[in-house]
């Protein structure tokens, strides 16, 4: 139930959550701001008419489902375009969530004010949002909807942060998924080195080493690959990655290095999912060593 003076605002958008389920996400925010999903049916394309159950990945924009939101807050707005503005960065942090716990919805992309339908704002004190998204993922198993959900819902309560890195390697496969090949490269070797960056002060730090030096490492590091070079001198245990993963890593590097200096524009398919690939590798097992010591947030 919403208390009187909360404020409503509705529309719809382009594509569908299909994975959370129609509860109410308290956000920690100061308006008592709260959102939820309803997924909407629309008639089936050629591809799935017949079938039942289905995934279907590539359904990016409505063609089996779309989503109206309502979200419920104590925030007033003077202008449409106040609660409009809103909205979209509640959804777009909702939609963030999603993706990280929801690793097969890589191609949900950020909302702009464009891909709003039907916006509706009432300012008699009785406020509504409500929104449509569209196309997503279909769904056959209710309790990973049940555990998507809950997972998002706690993220939210405790106020935790996605990882940068792991947006930035949503973002790898994003591109990767539009095969814009260069920009998931890209992508990928910064999710990569900020980790790398991370595991070298925290370890130099603990040797005494100083912090020029230390960011003047980090430097010639970032521009050669050295990362084996690198774990030898400061890991104690003597343990490495497999050799193919240092190697991939290094590599993709050394294609982001020539796409930023020299211009390069065409990156492979191969090299793009190797990227993602072996960089997830690399920073498990940097996450794995840095948190033997203490709990590590990159």
């Amino acid at each position: 139930m919403k208390r009187a003076n909360q404020t409503t605002i509705k529309t719809s958008l382009p594509y569908c959550l299909f994975r959370v389920d129609t509860r109410f996400f308290k956000l920690k925010d100061t308006h008592n701001s709260k959102l939820r999903f309803l997924k909407v049916e629309t008639t089936p394309n050629r591809r799935t008419q017949s079938s039942q159950n289905i995934e279907v990945i590539r359904d990016r924009w409505g063609i089996d489902a779309h989503s109206d939101v309502e979200i419920y807050t104590d925030k007033r707005f003077d202008k449409p375009e106040q609660a409009e503005s809103f909205a979209l960065e509640l959804i777009n942090d909702f939609v963030k969530r999603y993706r990280y716990y929801d690793k097969d919805a890589i191609h949900l992309v950020p909302l702009t004010r464009e891909d709003l339908f039907g916006l509706n704002v009432l300012s008699d004190g009785h406020g509504v949002i409500s929104m449509s998204l569209a196309g997503g993922i279909t769904v056959a198993n209710p309790l990973r909807n049940h555990e998507i959900s809950n997972k998002i819902e706690q993220s939210l309560t405790e106020g935790e942060d996605v990882p940068f890195w792991e947006e930035l390697m949503l973002n790898a496969e994003q591109y990767c998924y539009q095969t814009e090949f260069r920009h998931s490269i890209l992508e990928s070797v910064i999710a990569l080195e900020l980790v790398i960056s991370r595991f070298i002060r925290e370890k130099c730090t603990k040797l005494g080493i100083g912090k020029k030096e230390v960011e003047k490492y980090i430097h010639d590091v970032g521009l050669t690959g050295n990362i084996k070079v690198t774990l030898k001198l400061l890991l104690t245990s003597g343990k490495l990655p497999k050799e193919e993963v240092m190697q991939k890593c290094k590599g993709s590097i050394g294609i982001r290095n020539k796409i930023v200096h020299e211009g390069r524009k065409n990156v492979s398919e191969t090299d793009a999912k190797d990227a993602i690939q072996y960089g997830k590798q690399m920073i498990d097992f940097l996450l794995t060593q840095m948190a033997k010591n203490e709990p590590s947030k990159v």
